[in-house]
C-alpha cells in the first residue's frame, strides 16, 4: 500500500559524526605507508582525542575493525583516531611503538585542521594494542622511540586505557606457539634478545618520570594473555606512585567482541576519559 506522510519538524536526537578515512601519517622507503581513520564529532570548539590502537598479536592490524564500537565516543564529544602500525614481519620492534608515537605527533601537528584539542590526548588499546598504549603512556614526553616527522610535537598523553595488554613477554610468551612471532618482532628469540624483549614492557620506564593515569581492564577467563600480565602493570604503577585503576572482568575472555559490546565496560572507559580529558 502506497502512503504519503508529513513529519513535523524535530531537533536531532544524536550528534552528527564524520568519518575522515585513510589519513596518511607516515611513509617509508619502498612505498610502505601508514594511515589512520578519524571520527570527528560536530563541535564548535576543539575536542579531546582518543587514539585507538587495535590488537592482532603484532601480526595483523585492521585499524577500521572497531570503528562501529568507537562511534559512541565520538557522539560523546571525542575525536577518535584508529591508527595503523607496522607488523612484526614488516619491521622489528621498536617500529610498532615508533609508529604509534608518529601518529600522536601527526595528530598534534594537525590538531587545528581537525578541530582537536592538542592538550587533551588519551590512548586506548587492546591486546598488542594495549601493550603499545601502555608503552606510549609511560614514555610520552621522553626521548625513547621518537623518530621521523613532527619531532617538535610532544607524544605525551593525559590518560591511558589498556585492555588485556601483554606487559612482560619474557614471563608468558616463550612457548613454541609464541616463538615465531617473538622471533619476527625481536629478530631472534626472547632468550637471544633479552634486553630488547624487556624494552617492550612499560614497567622498566616507571623510573620516576611523570606518568598519566591508567585504566586497566582484563578478563579472568582470558587464555591468550594471562590476567597476571595486567596485575603486574597495575602493581608496578601503584608502586611507582602513578594512578591506576584495575578492573577484573569475571568470566570474560580475550576478544574485543566480549569487551567492546558491554555497556558497563564502555561506560567505565567513558567516565575515565571524561575525568581526565574533559574535567
Amino acid at each position: 500500500m502506497n502512503t504519503q506522510e508529513t513529519w513535523s519538524a524535530a531537533r536531532a536526537d544524536r550528534p552528527f559524526v564524520r568519518l575522515v578515512p585513510d589519513v596518511q601519517f607516515a611513509q617509508f622507503a619502498g612505498g610502505k605507508s601508514l594511515s589512520l581513520n578519524l571520527l570527528l564529532p560536530a563541535a564548535d570548539h576543539p575536542v579531546p582525542l582518543i587514539v585507538w590502537i587495535v590488537g592482532g598479536a603484532w601480526v595483523s592490524c585492521n585499524s577500521a575493525r572497531n570503528l562501529p564500537q568507537l562511534v559512541r565516543f565520538a557522539e560523546q564529544g571525542y575525536a577518535v583516531a584508529a591508527i595503523e602500525y607496522r607488523l612484526a614481519h614488516e619491521a622489528r620492534f621498536p617500529a610498532q611503538i615508533e609508529d604509534a608515537k608518529s601518529a600522536v605527533r601527526f595528530l598534534r601537528a594537525n590538531a587545528d585542521k581537525y578541530g582537536i584539542d592538542a592538550a587533551r590526548f588519551g590512548v586506548w588499546g587492546h591486546s598488542a594494542g594495549g601493550q603499545l598504549a601502555a608503552l606510549l603512556g609511560v614514555t610520552g614526553g621522553s626521548p625513547e622511540f621518537e623518530t621521523a616527522d613532527h619531532l617538535q610535537q610532544s607524544t605525551r598523553v593525559q590518560a591511558v586505557v589498556d585492555f588485556s595488554g601483554p606487559i612482560d613477554i619474557e614471563l608468558d610468551f616463550q612457548s613454541e606457539f609464541h616463538m615465531p612471532v617473538m622471533a619476527m618482532m625481536l629478530g631472534g628469540t626472547i632468550r637471544m634478545k633479552p634486553e630488547l624483549a624487556r624494552s617492550t614492557s612499560p614497567i622498566p620506564y616507571l623510573d620516576g618520570r611523570e606518568v598519566p593515569p591508567f585504566l586497566i581492564m582484563h578478563g579472568d577467563a582470558d587464555t591468550t594473555v594471562p590476567l597476571r600480565q595486567s596485575q603486574l602493570l597495575h602493581d608496578a604503577l601503584t608502586a611507582s606512585g602513578a594512578a591506576s585503576e584495575f578492573c577484573i572482568l569475571e568470566g570474560t575472555g580475550h576478544s574485543t567482541a566480549e569487551m567492546l559490546t558491554r555497556s558497563d565496560v564502555l561506560d567505565k572507559v567513558g567516565s575515565f576519559f571524561d575525568k581526565h580529558l574533559k574535567s
